[in-house]
C-alpha cells in the first residue's frame, strides 16, 4: 500500500499463503493464488465505510476472512472504547453475513494480549451481550503481538482506550524481540479463549515482528541487532509450527495453538529510510524492491520449514 504493486516484489523468493494490507478490495492481487484477507477500519475518520463498496468486495470474494478493525483499542490506530467497538462489530458482522453468509469474521487484532487489553476485550464482549442479548459471534480469533510498553503518555502502545489505568505491561523496547514473552502471550491468549468457551475456534496472528531499529539492539551485547531479529523470526516461527495443547489448542488443527500468522512486514520502510516512522523487519526494500537482509533470511528459513513441515506452514507478510 503506497509502495508499488505487490507483483513488483520478488515474491517467488518469499513463500507465503495469505496477506493483508489493512483495507478491503473487490479485486485484490492474488499472485500464485494466495489468499487476501479483507479488513474494515474502525477509526472515527474511516468508519462507517462505504457499505456499497464493502458489499461489492464481499460478493466478489465469497468466503473471505474479514478483520473488523486494526488494533481497535489503540489510540494510534482504531482508537475505540470497548463499548464503541462492540457496536461497530455488530453492525459489520451482520452486514457481511447478510451479503455473504459464507464469510468468516474475526475481531480486530489488539496490539498484544496483555491483561489490560484482555480487559478491553472482556468489556467489549460484555457490552455486546448486554446490548444484544447474545454472545459476540466470532468465527476466527485474531491478535497482534507487538511487544511494547503500556504506559499512558509514553512511547509504545499506550493504554487501551476506555481503560482506567496509567500503566500496564512493562515491556521496554529491548524486550521487543524477546521470544519467551512472545510464547507466553500466545499461551495466555489461548487460555483466555478456553476460559470463555472459545477453544474450539481458530486463532490467527495478523501482525507481529520486531519494530525497533537493529542498531538499538547492537548496544545490548551478545549479538548484532540484525542477528537478534533473525533469531526472533526463527524461534517464533518454530514455536508457532510446533506449539500444541489438547486442552486449549484448536481441535481441527491437531490442537495447534495458532493456525496462521503474518510477519510485519513485506515492505514497510526500514529505519534510516524516509516516508514513514521507522519500523524494522521489512523483507523488501520498498524503493529498490530488492530483498533486505531479513528477506534473504526469510527465504532461507521458509524453505527449511517447508521441507520439515510441508503440511503445516501457513505464514505470510503484511504488504504496505
Amino acid at each position: 500500500m503506497g509502495y508499488g504493486p505487490l507483483t513488483s516484489y520478488p515474491l517467488e523468493r518469499l513463500p507465503f499463503g495469505w496477506y493483508s494490507d489493512w483495507r478491503f478490495a473487490e479485486s485484490p492481487a492474488r499472485p500464485s493464488g494466495v489468499e487476501y484477507v479483507q479488513l474494515i477500519k474502525v477509526r472515527e475518520d474511516s468508519y462507517p465505510p462505504n457499505w456499497d463498496a464493502v458489499a461489492r468486495a464481499a460478493r466478489a470474494n465469497p468466503g473471505s476472512l474479514w478483520l473488523i478493525g486494526n488494533e481497535p483499542e489503540c489510540i494510534w490506530q482504531g482508537n475505540r472504547t470497548p463499548e464503541q467497538y462492540a457496536e461497530i462489530y455488530r453492525q459489520s458482522y451482520q452486514f457481511l453475513k447478510e451479503v455473504d453468509p459464507t464469510s468468516q469474521i474475526a475481531i480486530g487484532g489488539v496490539v498484544q494480549p496483555t491483561p489490560l487489553r484482555l480487559q478491553w476485550l472482556d468489556r467489549a464482549m460484555a457490552h455486546y451481550q448486554a446490548l444484544y442479548g447474545a454472545p459476540m459471534p466470532v468465527d476466527v480469533w485474531n491478535i497482534h503481538i507487538q511487544i511494547t510498553l503500556e504506559r499512558r503518555g509514553d512511547y509504545g502502545s499506550e493504554i487501551p482506550v476506555g481503560i482506567d489505568a496509567d500503566r500496564g505491561a512493562d515491556y521496554p523496547w529491548w524486550e521487543n524481540a524477546n521470544v519467551d514473552i512472545f510464547r507466553q502471550l500466545v499461551w495466555d491468549f489461548r487460555h483466555w479463549m478456553a476460559q470463555r468457551g472459545q477453544a474450539h475456534k481458530p486463532l490467527i496472528i495478523s501482525e507481529y515482528g520486531v519494530l525497533y531499529p537493529s542498531h538499538w539492539f547492537d548496544n545490548l551485547g551478545g549479538m548484532p541487532g540484525d542477528e537478534r531479529v533473525k533469531r526472533f523470526m526463527r524461534e517464533s516461527f518454530e514455536f508457532l509450527l510446533s506449539a500444541r495443547d489438547e486442552g486449549i489448542g484448536y481441535p481441527d488443527d491437531d490442537h495447534r495453538l495458532v493456525q496462521r500468522w503474518l510477519w510485519f512486514s513485506l515492505n514497510y520502510p526500514l529505519p534510516g529510510q524516509t516516508g514513514d516512522p521507522p519500523f524494522n523487519g521489512g523483507l523488501c526494500d520498498p524503493f529498490t524492491r530488492e530483498l533486505t537482509i531479513f528477506g534473504e533470511y526469510y527465504e532461507q528459513l521458509l524453505n527449511e520449514l517447508l521441507q520439515e513441515h510441508p503440511a503445516a506452514v501457513s505464514t505470510s507478510t503484511d504488504p504496505r
